[in-house]
């Protein structure tokens, strides 16, 4: 079942500037660090009410930012934009359904990873926030939001990351 598009001023809570959404960026990486941390006890256990475990929560977290860090990049440069089919998103059991390539592994991020690949996916996404601006005529097919511009991308990543530590919360309560 697909979904129609929601609009993507929907991400305007996030921040209206580059600046506003980078700060918010920060917070929110800081957030779910912090709750990353907290669940050693529970790291590889599946969450009440959802299929993925705290492990499995954050590799997704992690392949999603990481396969948006490159096409922030494009979108910023001045390379042209190759046409792109605009396949609207899943739905299943009204939970909107992540592409395949953001699946995590069986066994999702390591506990001990959060030093080191977290830490690493968090500098690469951060300096690569720090160079977004909005880019009005360039923009990208998102599968659940139409077409964002680099900062709209940018928005929906912190309302992505928003998303999983709320859930991460609830399922911890």
């Amino acid at each position: 079942m697909t979904q129609p598009l929601l609009d993507a001023s929907s991400l305007r809570f996030v921040g209206e500037t580059p600046g506003e959404v980078r700060v918010r960026l920060s917070t929110e990486l800081d957030r779910l660090e912090a709750h990353l941390r907290g669940r050693a006890h529970d790291w590889s256990t599946a969450q009440p009410g959802r299929e993925w475990s705290p492990a499995q929560e954050a590799e997704h977290v992690m392949k999603i930012d990481d396969s948006i860090v490159p096409l922030l990049r494009l979108l910023l440069s001045d390379k042209p934009l190759r046409p792109m089919p605009q396949i609207p998103g899943e739905l299943k059991d009204g939970k909107r359904q992540a592409p395949p390539m953001t699946l995590p592994g069986e066994d999702g991020l390591p506990f001990e990873a959060l030093d080191t690949t977290w830490a690493e996916h968090r500098t690469r996404l951060e300096e690569m926030a720090a160079r977004v601006e909005p880019t009005p005529g360039r923009t990208f097919w998102h599968q659940f939001l139409g077409e964002l511009d680099a900062l709209d991308w940018l928005r929906m990543v912190v309302a992505h990351i928003r998303a999983h530590r709320k859930l991460l919360e609830q399922s911890a309560a």
